[in-house]
């Protein structure tokens, strides 16, 4: 190569650095930029020389020319390469090959001009090798990129984005069963998944996982570069507090590329499941998935107009439900395949009803399919259309009502069916040199319904006592089912989303500056209809004292005093003939007030946010680069829940000390987020120190309005306690069905003629958004160090993280009523007077409610009995993270990279909201008072976490490469709290309540029932339990702190290998691939579990060996249980079990 003295190119001056940044100029964006300073030979700024950047696979063309400071920026470009850019002033041109970019990052390309001599070519790192993705004067916030070759060289048996977002340090998989993702510690339904912009994530808020199907929707292979924002402070981000995963979807090129993949597991080749009670394996039960799919990229006019498609089909294979009658290969209920016959007849013979078999349709599959269309056209140099459809559709089959307490008919089961489909059409303009704009329009239609099986009641048939002949040992005698008919929950349920987004930005270069404004606008339309037993509800039993004519052994018409001394057989001819003769136990519908129709339960309306952006980018030098801008989103909502006037009339307390609290509260249930506005400025900044080797100093600070679950404000539209009530008989506020001779049938087959009872309906539930409440909104702050050290590319950082809360959300449940007494450890207490005697508890800390004493027990003494549960949910400001870490990375070179990290982490909130529905969050968290707004652990905090990432791809056999990508992570375990087992506060939830821990043995702060003054032996097992657990030891003296204990230590190893072959055709390949789950439980089966304690409906995730057994003088009375509840190994799903996926792929 020849270097003239006067002409070569300088390479000492050439700073060529691809930025992966982890806080980029572009926001949840489909496209990327490349931009840099151009300097003559004297050093000088080369002003007004010409840039033209070239995507080489596609002919798309750029042409931008450098300002009076030598600096040019090319945006809307698309992500990958290679591109080719040449430099150009006064015959003097640079070449620069091979430059690759990534999903919203600008890569910096600055170069010093010399003559017109040999031209030299510079391959530039990014993904293809050479600097890490830290150092960019665009690089403030934090993050990462993951670029198209270390999606295909890393791992993901879910084929999902998550499995990626992994690898940044601090996001963590907090629940693999539910796909739950948390980053930083924040609640996994505060993230957001965009895919070309389009949000794609659940935005009603039902799913943990926040994937609306059961796979992500858009297939993996048709993802072309992902970015996971975690504190990215760019003015256009926007709608989530905890972090977001944005990715990009591939295009066509000028070259006909294509593929043809098939993917496929089975239960052979996943690990057999533990059972943690008796140390024994088991086989998982049998299953079959496959995957099949393609992917096509062609030019549809060279240089101009390109075409790229997906079609993918994943099926699931739905196995036979566990649970059968008596003799059946299923685990067996104590009920008859005879009965099952015998109410099948019935039901067609009586009711003109078909109430389908037990069996389950062989080929029963999970299906969902992916399609997906993207068209790319180059109007001109200055211009590029980018046009994307979309759509997934998934049938899931459900198999509800089956236990060990019952089983289930077909015309029960139903398939939930969902769509979501999304349309994104995109202008990218450069008008100037120096100003350039997008626009984009975009579409997402989401619908879930399920498809039932049949139209008709929901029936229960419920038997007792005496086992049928042939039951197998230990099945229980209690009350067992046969389910048919119409699931309750599945009557009226209808779920549907439609939102719109709007978004115009413009980018100004001037000199040092470059000024980015604009808006977006969405228009979230809702329509969620969840209405139960519209159809009717029925629960048919022996009943005595009214006449029989089928009960062997009874004269006709004669009266059965006492079912509970039948035989199998005679109670199975007693329940079956009250079926035929319409004679139920109990039954309930739910109807319409008077003036109200059951259409004005549906939750229907929309929410708008318009947001407004400004920002200033400023490179203060070649060193220094300041960001600074403001963001204003406002909301509107047109629409108000119907209004309770009940719950806005004042609270009117009780008068007695056993009376109850009347009026109501004061409140008005119609609040929305309406008119609300959020200014939310954001700084960052850049350092380059000067030094031998790369090294930086960034941060930055700003807040961050994200988006509250649509369903929790739903809640307040389906549950205004105005519209519906329920009516029946044997039922609450009812008298006992009257199944007297001579009464008519009660029971109608008819779903539009059920009949109705005159009653108290049951006090109905209602929600409420508190004035003030509003969308969360976070305030988060970083300050990062990155340098290069001496070896191998190799790149420490050490990175400070905050999060703080300004507006959260947690629930209060207004009808408790007042305290009627307070605990020894100063907590409030609900019961009534009879609850604190221990006369009226049980030996396995039940209540007792009947006799002298004890008659009259209830919790929430004074709550008001107009209402049921009155759910507020409220502001908070408390909540917030902080988290180190420390990494060495490096960047992938010449087929090898990789990455470890460990983060330290705390997070505080007072709610974990794991629910959609209101009174669940409120219950779900561990309480020392039920309203409390009380900051603890995070039960999404992973206080410590190792993760590693090794990418390594090289051409063992010609040219075909061989892949290997390891991801491993070790963490701490999910926290958990201690809890009294039943209910010590008389909020009416059992195992919520947080545990007071003595201060020390023999205090007598605590009365151990069953002990006596010589003898302690509960005493002595309560304090050998605390005294082996450190956070139960270090409680002595007060209560234990919500979440303070924690699950043990988890490590997982998954590998991905894949090796490319040859095909009989020229340009032509296939690749085999292994993706290989929990590999250490794979060579140990004792390794790579994750032992958690259970989730529980009240208190989330708690553990308990104390019940509540009234009190003795003042002091608690703790009931000593057999056991300390147990950790649970999670494998609902595999997550503690090796798992093979084998995927064969043609590349064309």
């Amino acid at each position: 190569m020849m270097n003239h003295p006067r002409l070569r190119l300088t390479q000492i001056a050439l700073s060529l650095s691809i930025a992966l940044a982890a806080a980029p100029s572009f926001a949840q964006n489909t496209t990327s930029a490349i931009g840099g300073r151009i300097s003559g030979a004297d050093g000088k700024p080369a002003a007004g020389a010409t840039v033209t950047i070239v995507h080489n696979e596609s002919g798309s063309v750029s042409n931008v020319t450098t300002d009076a400071d030598g600096r040019y920026v090319a945006r809307g470009l698309r992500v990958g390469g290679p591109y080719t850019i040449t430099i150009t002033k006064n015959g003097v041109s640079e070449k620069r090959e091979d430059v690759y970019t990534n999903l919203a990052e600008t890569s910096s390309v600055d170069a010093t001009l010399g003559a017109p001599a040999a031209i030299q070519t510079v391959t530039i790192a990014g993904v293809a090798g050479g600097r890490s993705e830290k150092f960019s004067k665009t690089s403030m916030g934090a993050g990462t990129s993951v670029s198209a070759t270390e999606l295909a060289i890393q791992g993901s048996i879910n084929r999902n984005l998550q499995d990626y977002a992994r690898s940044d340090p601090r996001v963590s998989q907090t629940d693999k069963e539910r796909g739950e993702m948390s980053v930083a510690g924040q609640n996994s339904r505060y993230n957001s998944l965009t895919i070309d912009g389009v949000s794609v994530n659940d935005t009603f808020g039902l799913e943990a996982s926040g994937s609306p199907t059961s796979k992500q929707p858009i297939s993996i292979e048709a993802i072309q570069s992902v970015q996971v924002n975690v504190a990215n402070y760019d003015v256009t981000q926007k709608g989530y507090t905890g972090g977001n995963i944005n990715a990009v979807t591939k295009s066509g090129t000028n070259k006909v590329k294509g593929s043809v993949y098939y993917v496929f597991r089975n239960d052979s080749l996943a690990g057999e499941r533990f059972n943690s009670t008796n140390n024994t394996y088991f086989d998982p039960a049998p299953f079959r998935e496959t995957t099949k799919g393609f992917t096509l990229g062609a030019p549809l006019i060279k240089d101009k107009l390109f075409i790229f498609a997906n079609y993918e089909k994943l099926q699931s294979t739905r196995t036979a439900p566990a649970f059968g009658p008596i003799g059946s290969d299923k685990t067996n209920v104590g009920v008859t395949t005879g009965a099952i016959a015998a109410a099948t007849q019935i039901a067609k013979d009586r009711y003109g009803l078909d109430i389908g078999t037990s069996e389950v349709p062989a080929g029963t599959k999970l299906d969902v399919t992916d399609k997906l269309v993207k068209l790319d056209w180059n109007v001109n140099d200055d211009h590029r259309v980018m046009v994307r459809y979309a759509k997934t559709e998934q049938a899931d089959p459900i198999f509800p009502l089956l236990s060990a307490t019952g089983v289930s008919l077909n015309s029960t089961w139903y398939s939930q069916e969902k769509a979501i489909e999304t349309k994104v059409a995109q202008w990218t303009a450069d008008w100037t040199p120096n100003f350039s704009t997008e626009l984009k329009f975009s579409q997402r239609n989401y619908d879930s319904v399920p498809r039932v099986n049949s139209q008709m009641p929901l029936v229960g048939l419920q038997f007792s006592g005496a086992l049928p002949a042939g039951a197998p040992a230990g099945l229980s005698t209690g009350n067992r089912f046969i389910n048919f008919g119409t699931e309750n929950s599945r009557q009226r349920n209808i779920l549907g989303t439609k939102t719109d987004d709007v978004y115009l930005g413009a980018n100004w270069s001037h000199g040092d500056h470059e000024i980015k404004f604009g808006g977006d606008y969405q228009n979230n339309k809702i329509y969620n209809a969840f209405l139960q037993n519209v159809y009717g509800n029925y629960t048919f039993a022996c009943l005595p004292n009214i006449g029989y004519k089928t009960v062997t052994g009874f004269a006709t018409d004669a009266a059965i005093p006492d079912c509970s001394k039948l035989t199998a057989a005679q109670h199975e001819q007693a329940v079956l003939e009250n079926f035929s003769r319409g004679r139920p136990l109990s039954y309930q519908t739910q109807i319409a007030n008077a003036g109200k129709t059951m259409e004005d339960a549906v939750a229907k309306f929309s929410m708008k946010n318009t947001g407004l952006f400004l920002q200033d980018t400023w490179t203060v030098n070649q060193r220094l680069t300041l960001n600074g801008g403001v963001r204003i989103d406002m909301n509107t909502m047109d629409d108000r829940p119907l209004a309770n006037a009940a719950v806005l009339a004042p609270t009117v307390a009780r008068t007695t000390a056993t009376g109850r609290q009347t009026g109501g509260y004061g409140l008005d249930n119609t609040n929305t987020f309406d008119g609300q506005k959020l200014w939310q400025p954001r700084v960052g900044f850049n350092y380059q120190f000067d030094s031998a080797r790369p090294m930086q100093l960034r941060g930055g600070a700003g807040l961050f309005q994200g988006a509250a679950a649509t369903v929790w404000v739903s809640n307040a539209f389906s549950n205004p306690g105005v519209v519906t009530k329920t009516v029946g008989c044997g039922i609450s506020g009812y008298s006992a069905c009257n199944n007297a001779a001579g009464q008519p049938a009660i029971f109608s087959p008819d779903i539009n003629n059920q009949p109705t009872f005159s009653g108290t309906p049951p006090a109905a539930n209602v929600d409420i958004l508190a004035p003030g409440l509003r969308q969360p909104s976070v305030w988060k702050a970083n300050i990062a160090f990155d340098h290069e050290l001496p070896w191998y590319g190799v790149v420490f950082a050490a990175e400070f993280l905050k999060l703080d809360v300004k507006d959260g959300i947690y629930y209060q449940n207004l009808n408790l009523g007042a305290p009627t007494r307070m605990g020894s450890d100063g907590r409030e207490l609900y019961y009534t007077d009879q609850a604190y005697l221990q006369a009226c508890w049980n030996a396995t800390g039940g209540s007792i409610t009947s006799g002298a004493t004890c008659t009259g027990l209830r919790a929430k003494s004074g709550s008001n009995s107009a209402f049921n549960n009155v759910i507020l949910a409220q502001k908070t400001s408390k909540g917030g993270s902080n988290l180190m870490t420390l990494s060495l990375s490096r960047p992938l070179t010449a087929g090898f990279g990789w990455s470890v990290a460990y983060t330290y982490t705390e997070a505080k909130e007072v709610s974990p909201l794991t629910s959609s529905t209101s009174n669940s969050n409120w219950s779900g968290r561990s309480v020392f008072n039920p309203n409390e707004e009380v900051n603890a652990n995070s039960s999404y905090l992973v206080k410590d976490r190792i993760n590693a990432v090794v990418n390594f791809q090289k051409k063992f056999f010609g040219t075909y490469n061989t892949r290997f990508g390891l991801f491993y992570e070790g963490r701490s375990g999910k926290p958990y709290s201690w809890t009294i087992n039943n209910d010590l506060n008389g909020d009416g939830l059992a195992g919520n309540d947080l545990m007071y821990i003595p201060s020390a043995p023999g205090s007598g702060e605590v009365v151990f029932k069953g002990d006596t003054a010589t003898n302690h032996a509960n005493e002595d097992k309560f304090w050998s339990i605390v005294n082996q657990n450190g956070v139960l030891k270090r409680a002595a003296g007060k209560v234990v702190e919500r979440n303070s204990d924690f699950a043990p230590w988890t490590n997982s190893f998954d590998v991905r290998v894949a090796q490319e072959i040859p095909s009989f055709f020229n340009g032509h390949k296939a690749t085999f691939t292994l993706d290989i789950f929990n590999v250490g439980n794979l060579i140990n089966k004792k390794w790579g579990r994750i032992n958690e304690v259970g989730f529980q409906s009240a208190g989330a995730q708690a553990r308990s060996f104390v019940d509540y057994a009234g009190m003795q003088d003042g002091k608690y009375v703790y009931q000593l249980r057999d056991k300390v509840e147990d950790l649970n190994v999670r494998q609902e799903k595999g997550e503690s079990q090796w798992a093979i996926q084998a995927t064969l792929k043609y590349e064309f």
